[in-house]
């Protein structure tokens, strides 16, 4: 494969890489709902949550459940943060 057909995938959390490796796809949820990140995607970060499923050659290589992460891509390379806690911000205090 040319380096625009693959994802290098980094999944770590706060002190060790979880999963480190080439796919052809990336899948997850936000709040959105489903999505996938496929090789030359555009530059994306989001929340994720639920689940995250690394493919190589239509086959699931990997497959984590997850409560939440944050996923950054950019430039065929996905790096997700595992371990994040979760924000709440008092909007009523502004």
């Amino acid at each position: 494969m040319s380096n625009d057909k693959i994802l290098n995938v980094t999944i770590r959390d706060t002190q060790n890489i979880i999963f480190q490796g080439e796919a052809d796809r990336v899948s997850s949820y936000n709040e959105v709902g489903r999505f996938d990140i496929f090789p030359m995607h555009a530059n994306f970060i989001s929340i994720i949550n639920q689940e995250i499923a690394v493919y190589k050659k239509n086959v699931k290589i990997k497959e984590l459940k997850i409560e939440q992460a944050i996923m950054k891509v950019k430039q065929n390379q996905v790096h997700i943060f595992l371990g994040i806690e979760t924000l709440f911000v008092d909007e009523t205090a502004a």
